[in-house]
């Protein structure tokens, strides 16, 4: 993908072509790139591709921390956040070792254990033995082989050579499949899955550990001699397992929460405990599993965790409840029963989701008492980030005065230390905070003093650690050097009570801390040397109509949502980099709708386009319902503090857009032309098969012309003779992929040729060429006519098919609406393409005589297709893909039949259009197993039906042949049977209409099996009606073209059932009449077929100058020749013979009462 060209616009899950390096030219400026090049043809060039990537050093100083599980996993996650920081290199081995250090100390699995028996006591629920026994066996086996993998590539690293570049392949290999082999004991396997909750934390840090291994495929893989598709098989499934294990976490977490959810104090209490211990040792991991992608993070990035964590409420909590009813915890306090409870303090001491904010100022209001000052309210300010406007929030007993007042300014409150007492007595029990003292990292201690322990049993005295449930990331060391949180805010929860049936009263204080974690940027800092990640929620100002929602668990905080137009908000950055370094803007959203999405800075749009709903409405959002999305068009900023604000436009309806984070990314010009070079021998090298003979199996035209698109915007004067090379293989390209298509006319030069085979379209079918999504020309289908559908169709005849093959048809659409594409086989593939029209905007001139950027055209369609391609899809979802590949089988080629494979494309709505191209259909294989067995049951079938109805048919035919040669009366169809008339030529229409399979169901253009029978016989049928039409003396008398010719009253009309017209007069005083020319002294006969209703009788009358006449009389009490009764449904035919004296005569048709129906009137001269 080349990313040199500045492009408007780019969609993508993974930029980068996972190149490592420096920002050094690969080639020194003293030597020529081309050189040892300038003999090679292309196919030997491509055999040079092999993508070594070098790797970057960074020297760390690692230690091994505690065994604490919390300590654990603060440590973790604070240890990956430093190194996020730098390009990813051989450093990571030594995470490798803390890693593995931390969670085995001493080859023990003793931190493992106590993971599952800490979610145990939080949960009150035992796990299996043979399930905890099974996990910490295949977590031991896991530790053996990661040591093993670690320590052979620590060798390789340090004397590279093939042999130990093997041996890690090897051990790589091992590992990852041990790790697919164990991670079901770890609560996704059906053996495991009850106790998902309890091996939560035990699952993410092996998901964690399995993810962080398989990123090491793009580092080292080329230079361990896998070649390019092993390399991107495993980053696939490394994305792919990031969905897995991700969404298996949130489950479990989500599943633990519902779990725990009560109505009590006590289960409150389990509650927010659950959460934030699963928050430190699962889901702090789990936000950090995408920035494994080495694609995305070549250069480093700063994950930011803006989630808040709470702290138990500072309150007397004994770690061993007393025997006595006195001096107990708080939550279990049976005084307390009626006024605290599960909803109360979630909803009193939890804050609803918000903008990031920094703690400013913090006032403790307190009551001076005997013992010494006690907590009893809060006023506390903060802000948003870069905000100057200062919040303000009170909590407790706002009437009495402050004991402390703490100003933070820009240093972080790490560490609250108190004293906290339960006085009980018979007269009433009280939950107090005392000394307390406030840590706050310019080294001030600040706080409330003054404490006595008169009055109070030692037994009812506790003193409360902040960092006993928030450790630092160094126990050992100095705090306030490693403290891993810092204080973002204070809730509280005050009561005071009598309690029934008693004089004593109850209160408690209940100060809840909410922490957020250090190493989030409060500056919003903008560096020229790693991604910069900007949650949204980390704004100083929310745009009205813009909620706060809580995050789906997987983005380490939360959310914005807008349900309408408008924006998001406002996030204040600071520049560290030059003013003239170039940035591009990538971010991740969820979307139950399409939206415009547009980026400001500092009041210029820098960025807008057009994305689509990543989920359904009402859906639960999962890992997959966030998409990765960037724009190519680099910016700069424009001084050292500036705004970036977001917005959407243009909602295609009702519904939700999420809105995550916004990333900063650097533009290196340098290491993008390499990479642009990278990705153009990248695609071309995949066009072809290991020996550059031919053209893989999957490949497709369009992305062929895609591969040529890349070589064309390489860098003359960089890449001069690779660039050459490249052309000429992708030209190569195109002629292989021209020989293979078996369509004729691909590029759509003759349209309704007179050859036989070729396409053929209806009106609404347009050629297009020369726009910015095709090389070549492109079909553009309008909507429909109401019912004539707009089509195109071709045939591939049967001669150049091969029997039980396998064929796809190939193409690329830029947009569609009700697309209907058709593979027609002895079987029929239908495929719907409803593709939105979001690749571009707006075009944007080169200069050229084209109008056209082509290399940031071809930008912006690699960015939504690799979207499209790593966003897993429903079938809904999959029929909006640009690109379109679909599949039919061929089965014996039966000789009887004319075997061939109809292409169709149609649009049959009266909104519906289509603009595609680089249609191709090609051979992909013979086939073979079980695709081969089931294509010859199928093919039987269908050859044992067709026989079936070949039998009906020839019947069919058989009969109507029949009927057409009574209809003659010599063997040339050139004179009608004098004695016939429109019924038996009917009564033959009706014999061939019944004839099936004479055109496709899926068009009526198209011949079926039957098609060429029923033609011959319909020939023939139409021979003798002309012929029935030219010997009648009555001008439309079989009413087909209504009352023409005939002069008529008000009362007569013509009715149509299916294909007959009949004549009807419903009124005695109804008449019809017809003047006619005839020859004298010859034979005619008045032939007529009707039927009389009701009473009355119906008079058929013949007329000439000379008075003569005869008429034919219908009544309801006919018979015909053999005596039966003709009921009214019923018609008959009746002939009388005339012998005209005046050339001119008359015919009159008239009733006596009742209803007259005329199917025919006929006045045929004969022979004598």
């Amino acid at each position: 993908m080349n990313r040199n060209n500045q492009n408007e616009y780019e969609v993508i899950d993974a930029p980068h072509c996972g190149c490592p390096a420096d920002d050094v030219v690969k080639y020194p400026l003293t030597d020529d790139p081309n050189a040892g090049l300038q003999n090679m043809n292309y196919k030997e060039y491509l055999q040079t591709y092999g993508g070594d990537y070098t790797d970057p050093l960074i020297n760390p100083n690692l230690s091994v921390s505690g065994k604490d599980v919390i300590q654990v996993g603060i440590n973790i996650v604070g240890r990956l956040l430093s190194f996020f920081g730098f390009p990813f290199s051989s450093q990571w081995v030594t995470v490798y070792t803390y890693l593995l250090n931390s969670l085995w100390p001493d080859d023990e699995n003793s931190v493992w254990d106590a993971f599952m028996e800490r979610v145990e006591e939080l949960i009150d629920q035992k796990i299996s033995e043979a399930v905890k026994g099974r996990a910490l066996d295949d977590l031991t086996g896991l530790q053996y082989n990661y040591n093993l993998y670690v320590e052979a590539l620590d060798e390789w690293l340090n004397r590279p050579n093939g042999a130990r570049a093997s041996l890690v392949s090897q051990r790589f290999n091992i590992l990852d499949s041990l790790f697919t082999q164990f991670m079901p004991s770890f609560g996704s396997g059906p053996g495991s899955q009850n106790y998902a909750t309890i091996l939560l934390p035990v699952y993410a840090q092996a998901a964690n550990l399995h993810l962080l291994l398989l990123k090491d495929a793009d580092i080292y893989g080329a230079r361990w001699g896998l070649n390019q598709t092993q390399i991107d098989q495993f980053h696939s499934r490394q994305q792919s397992l990031t969905q897995t294990y991700t969404n298996h976490c949130v489950t479990a977490y989500n599943d633990g929460l519902a779990e725990l959810r009560g109505t009590t104090a006590e289960s409150w209490f389990k509650y927010n405990q659950y959460r934030r211990e699963m928050t430190l040792t699962a889901m702090d991991l789990v936000a950090l599993f995408p920035y494994y992608n080495l694609r995305q993070y070549p250069d480093g990035t700063n994950p930011q965790l803006t989630r808040e964590v709470y702290t138990d409420p500072i309150a007397f909590d004994p770690l061993e409840q007393p025997t006595t009813q006195l001096c107990r915890s708080w939550y279990i306090n049976p005084a307390f029963r009626n006024h605290l409870n599960f909803s109360v303090l979630e909803n009193s001491l939890i804050r609803p989701p918000h903008l990031f904010e920094r703690l400013s100022n913090l006032q403790i209001l307190v009551n001076y008492q005997t013992n010494g000052s006690a907590w009893r309210g809060s006023r506390v300010r903060y802000h948003y980030l870069h905000s100057s406007i200062i919040q303000e929030k009170s909590y407790g007993l706002l009437s009495d005065p402050v004991g402390a007042n703490i100003n933070v300014q820009n240093n972080d409150i790490y560490q609250i230390i108190s004293q906290v007492s339960n006085f009980a007595s018979p007269v009433g029990s009280s939950y107090s905070v005392w000394d307390t003292n406030f840590y706050l990292s310019s080294g001030q201690v600040s706080g409330i003093s003054g404490y006595t322990q008169q009055g109070i049993p030692a037994v009812c005295l506790q003193q409360r650690n902040s960092t006993d449930e928030l450790p630092s990331l160094n126990p050992e060391g100095d705090i306030i050097r490693n403290y891993s949180h810092r204080l973002s805010h204070i809730t509280q929860y005050r009561f005071q009570a009598t309690q029934s049936g008693s004089p004593s009263t109850v209160s408690a204080n209940l100060p809840t801390c909410v922490w957020t974690h250090r190493d989030v940027d409060l500056d919003n800092t903008i560096t020229a040397n790693q991604i910069t990640q900007l949650p949204l929620v980390k704004a100083y100002e929310l745009s009205s109509g813009a909620t706060v929602v809580k995050g789906p668990g997987f983005t380490g905080g939360d959310v914005i949502r807008r349900t309408n137009t408008g924006g998001f908000g406002a996030i204040r950055v600071s520049v560290t980099g030059p003013l003239t370094q170039r940035y591009r803007i990538r971010f991740r959203y969820a979307s139950t709708i399409d939206f415009d999405f547009f980026v400001t800075r500092g009041g210029t749009t820098i960025n807008n386009f057009r994305f689509t709903r990543t989920m359904n409405r009402g859906q639960e959002s999962r890992y997959e319902s966030y998409r990765t999305v960037e724009f190519t068009t680099p910016f700069n900023f424009t001084q050292s503090q500036d705004i970036i604000r977001t917005s959407i436009q243009g909602l295609s309806g009702n519904g939700e857009v999420y809105l995550d984070r916004i990333e900063i990314i650097p533009v290196n010009p340098a290491r993008e032309a390499e990479e642009d070079l990278e990705a153009a021998k990248k695609a071309v090298a995949n066009l072809f098969t290991r020996t550059r003979d031919g053209l893989q199996v999957n490949v497709t035209d369009y992305q062929v012309d895609q591969a040529a698109n890349l070589v064309s915007c390489l860098s003359d004067e960089q890449y001069g003779h690779d660039k050459k090379m490249l052309l000429e293989a992708v030209r190569a390209a195109k002629r292989l992929s021209r020989e293979r298509n078996l369509l004729q006319d691909p590029d759509f030069n003759t349209i309704n040729s007179t050859e036989e085979n070729g396409w053929k379209a209806s009106n609404g079918v347009t050629i297009s060429e020369g726009g910015p999504f095709f090389k070549g020309r492109a079909l553009q289908l309008a909507s429909a006519r109401e019912n004539y559908p707009t089509y195109i169709y071709q045939k591939v005849d049967a001669s150049v098919l091969k029997p039980y093959t396998r064929y796809r048809l190939d193409g690329f659409v830029k947009s569609s609406q009700d697309l209907e594409i058709d593979l027609i086989h002895y079987h029929k593939v239908h495929l719907v393409k409803n593709v939105p029209d979001n690749l571009v905007s707006d075009t944007y001139s080169d200069g050229s005589c084209s109008g056209m950027n082509r290399c940031e055209e071809q930008q912006m369609v690699n960015a939504q297709l690799e979207t499209e391609h790593h966003h897993p899809m429903d079938c809904c979802e999959a029929a909006q893909t640009h690109e379109f590949s679909s599949y039919i089988n061929t089965g014996d080629l039966n000789a009887s039949v004319d075997q061939g494979i109809w292409v169709v494309l149609k649009v049959r709505t009266t909104d519906g259009y289509a603009t595609l191209g680089n249609l191709e259909l090609v051979e992909v294989g013979p086939l073979s197993g079980e695709s081969l067995e089931r294509e010859q049951r199928d093919n039987a079938k269908w050859n044992a039906e067709l026989g079936r109805k070949r039998a009906e048919i020839d019947r069919v035919y058989l009969a109507a042949k029949q009927a057409i040669n009574h209809l003659f009366v010599d063997y040339q169809d050139q004179q009608l049977n004098p004695e016939i008339g429109l019924a038996e030529i009917n009564e033959a229409s009706n014999l061939v209409e019944s004839i099936s399979g004479v055109y496709s169901d899926t068009l009526l253009q198209i011949p079926g099996i039957n098609y060429e029978i029923y033609t011959e016989l319909s020939d023939r049928l139409q021979q003798a009606s002309y012929l029935y039409t030219s010997r009648n003396a009555v001008q439309n008398g079989d009413f087909n073209s209504g009352l023409d010719s005939w002069n008529t009253t008000t009362d007569a009309s013509v009715q149509q059932d299916g294909n007959m017209h009949f004549l009807v007069l419903s009124h005695w005083d109804a008449q019809v009449s017809q003047q006619m020319r005839v020859n004298l002294n010859c034979k005619y006969v008045l032939r007529v077929t009707a039927k009389k209703v009701g009473g009355g009788d119906g008079y058929v009358t013949i007329r000439d100058g000379a008075h003569h006449q005869e008429t034919l009389t219908f009544n309801a009490c006919d018979y015909d020749v053999n005596g039966t009764y003709v009921n009214d449904n019923s018609y008959i035919t009746k002939e009388v013979v005339f012998y005209p004296e005046t050339k001119h005569m008359w015919v009159e048709v008239s009733e006596s009462e009742g209803s007259f129906y005329i199917d025919s009137i006929e006045f045929i001269e004969t022979q004598e």
